[in-house]
């Protein structure tokens, strides 16, 4: 029997900073089939100090780091050649801001695949100037072979009007769904920990204080809430807004009922200790925040925007409300507060897709199935 051929597999990203799109690329590091690749992680940026960084330290994953700062860096472009000419990867698979520097080595060295994740609405992710002139290159005019994969339909469709590019793949994000499995004991530990009532209920949001996320109309729809239990809302996540909406929180007089957590490595202990997830945002691809709160069995509120509708089924495995619509969002809440059957009902229903639907394991196969059939089509 003939041994099987590893490819050198390079993911390349901005950072490893704790969010979203770096949590798939996380994820795609862990879970790919090391038998058949060589998995490799090049950050555009410094360390971070994250846990992502020391996840894949401990899974034996190599790491480089380029040193970009804030600013294009021709210093870290020079890098990212070097790393090219060293390991001559088969595989280049670019996510957020790393296709403006990988887009020409790749054409240089001849990699056979080139594939880049567009992880928001294609509007929003073309950016200006140089990321602006690769990605028409790359997309519209179809220079260099780099294959646009798209993490919701809704995406798809973006990537279709703003490109005119036909038919580019889908591949849904995923999460590690063992990881956020209901745990009863340790939801009543977390609770005792954190001085949080048992009979509280704990609303949860988790994603970065900006625009984007809309955390403003959250705090106003919250302070609309009544109940006759303790009520909590948990803030997860960090970024320029948090100041202000801190600030918010106290002119609302709401400040004793939020807790603003920050950055936290615990994100499935905190969801496994809360009874709802709630996620307004303006704009949205495929939001894992959404999946791993379905997979810890919480009903989700969100806006829809997006991808969400894709993973939540309004009425089934939670409540979508329409954008900017502070009246609905606290509406949707405040059904869930007053039914607690409902909340446990869709709850259950949240989990079943989770594990049906949002794997990463799914995800992974679905990615290196596009990587082998790209490989074929560059040997003939």
């Amino acid at each position: 029997m003939s041994q099987i051929e590893r490819h050198t597999l390079f993911q390349v990203v901005g950072s490893l900073a704790v969010a979203g799109a770096e949590r798939l690329v996380l994820n795609l590091l862990l879970h790919h089939d090391r038998s058949r690749y060589h998995p490799i992680c090049v950050c555009l940026q410094d360390p971070k100090g994250s846990y992502y960084e020391e996840r894949l330290r401990a899974a034996g994953i190599e790491v480089h780091f380029l040193g970009k700062g804030s600013k294009a860096s021709w210093s870290a472009f020079r890098k990212l050649d070097a790393l090219f000419r060293q390991y001559r990867p088969a595989i280049v698979h670019t996510h957020l801001i790393a296709l403006s520097y990988a887009y020409f080595p790749m054409m240089r060295y001849r990699t056979p695949v080139r594939v880049h994740t567009v992880h928001n609405l294609a509007h929003k992710e073309i950016g200006v100037r140089v990321a602006r002139f690769v990605r028409l290159l790359a997309f519209r005019y179809r220079i260099g072979g780099v294959v646009p994969v798209a993490i919701a339909e809704e995406v798809r469709k973006t990537i279709q009007q703003v490109y005119g590019y036909p038919d580019p793949p889908l591949i849904p994000n995923g999460i590690s769904t063992d990881e956020y499995a209901p745990d009863p004991v340790g939801r009543a530990c977390w609770r005792a920990e954190n001085v949080i009532e048992p009979d509280a209920i704990v609303i949860t949001v988790v994603g970065r204080l900006t625009e984007q996320k809309n955390h403003a109309l959250l705090l106003r729809a919250f302070a609309r809430l009544h109940s006759i239990q303790p009520l909590r809302l948990l803030v997860v996540g960090d970024g320029e807004l948090r100041q202000q909406l801190e600030q918010q929180a106290a002119e609302s007089g709401i400040s004793a009922k939020v807790r603003f957590l920050g950055l936290r490595a615990d994100v499935p202990a905190i969801l496994n200790a809360s009874d709802i997830f709630v996620l307004p945002s303006r704009w949205e691809g495929n939001p894992l925040s959404v999946q791993e709160a379905m997979a810890s069995g919480l009903p989700v509120v969100a806006t829809t925007v997006g991808g969400v509708p894709e993973l939540v089924e309004n009425g089934v495995s939670g409540l979508l409300v329409p954008s900017e619509d502070e009246a609905a969002l606290a509406n949707a809440l405040q059904t869930l507060i007053d039914h607690p059957h409902l909340r446990q009902q869709m709850g259950e229903a949240a989990l079943i897709r989770a594990r049906q639907r949002f794997d990463i394991r799914i995800t992974v196969q679905q990615y290196e199935q596009l990587y082998e059939t790209l490989l074929t089509r560059s040997r003939s």
